[in-house]
């Protein structure tokens, strides 16, 4: 949930927070530069994060949600309850997945 809430792409990903303005940091990972850049306002001159990327947008946060509900676990209790309660051949519920899949695409990219 929280890569999809702070657009974690790379790790180590380090954000400074500020009276609910974000700014990502990129500079070095040393303890002395990260210090630097709080204890001497570096941050200041830094852009803040867009509005929509904010960890408190609404777009933010409901991709979130959406990383933490569908995560791979989910997937895997549907696909157990497709193969073992309903008796669905495994290579049934893979086309389930993917026809749904490829319908959600196409919803949505309507």
């Amino acid at each position: 949930g929280l890569s999809g809430r702070f657009f974690v792409t790379t790790l180590p990903t380090i954000y400074h927070a500020n009276n609910g303005v974000f700014r990502r940091y990129r500079g070095s990972r040393t303890l002395e530069d990260l210090q630097d850049y709080v204890l001497e306002r570096k941050w200041e001159h830094v852009e803040p994060v867009a509005g929509w990327k904010s960890p408190s947008s609404i777009m933010v946060a409901s991709r979130s949600i959406l990383y933490h509900n569908l995560s791979s676990s989910y997937f895997q209790q549907i696909h157990s309850y497709l193969t073992g309660t309903l008796g669905i051949h495994v290579w049934i519920s893979y086309a389930i997945f993917i026809l749904a899949t490829l319908l959600i695409g196409l919803f949505l990219g309507l």
